[in-house]
């Protein structure tokens, strides 16, 4: 990633010169945005992670060696933050997951007696998943198998087994959407 920076700016920089810093700004701002959008997919938040780096530039410019392409430096904290959004998905993807895993098979027989149409539905949901994704969910959840003793048993490998619950779960988290606010 090339950006018009005069060599002697990260010098500058690192002396907290402010019109280098802005400078910089200037002319790498969209640049880190559009590399940040590569990562993230999401204009306004390669906006903020662009954001971001140049503020966390500034404020730990300690840590920056003026020797050190200031670009190349700047390059390297947007793709980190990046990875620290991306890994930040991961976990709220992991944590609805495990909200349509409690909803689909905690105690709610009051609720579904209560409810005999949402017990329906959500039945009818289960039943249209593919018959693959279906299994290795029963065996997840009900039967609480590890994902390597479903794999072993199944004779397929421990990630095709996790992709089948990614997919399913995807699945009944719309099909929950659906069904709770058709209420």
């Amino acid at each position: 990633m090339q950006a018009e920076a005069t060599p002697d700016i990260g010098h500058r920089i690192k002396i907290l010169d402010r019109k280098a810093f802005h400078s910089l700004y200037v002319t790498t701002f969209d640049k880190m945005r559009k590399y940040a959008f590569r990562y993230v997919y999401d204009w306004e938040e390669a906006a903020d992670i662009a954001q971001q780096a140049f503020l966390s530039l500034w404020l730990n410019v300690d840590n920056y060696s003026p020797d050190t392409n200031i670009v190349t430096y700047l390059t390297a904290i947007v793709h980190n933050l990046c990875s620290n959004y991306l890994r930040h998905l991961d976990v709220i993807d992991s944590n609805h997951d495990k909200i349509v895993e409690a909803t689909l098979f905690s105690q709610l027989q009051n609720y579904f007696e209560e409810n005999p149409d949402i017990k329906r539905k959500l039945d009818e949901a289960l039943c249209k998943l593919p018959p693959q994704g279906y299994k290795i969910l029963i065996e997840h959840i009900v039967n609480e198998k590890k994902n390597s003793v479903i794999a072993q048993e199944l004779g397929i490998s421990e990630s095709t087994v996790k992709t089948h619950l990614k997919r399913v779960m995807r699945i009944l988290r719309k099909q929950m959407l659906l069904i709770i606010f058709s209420f």
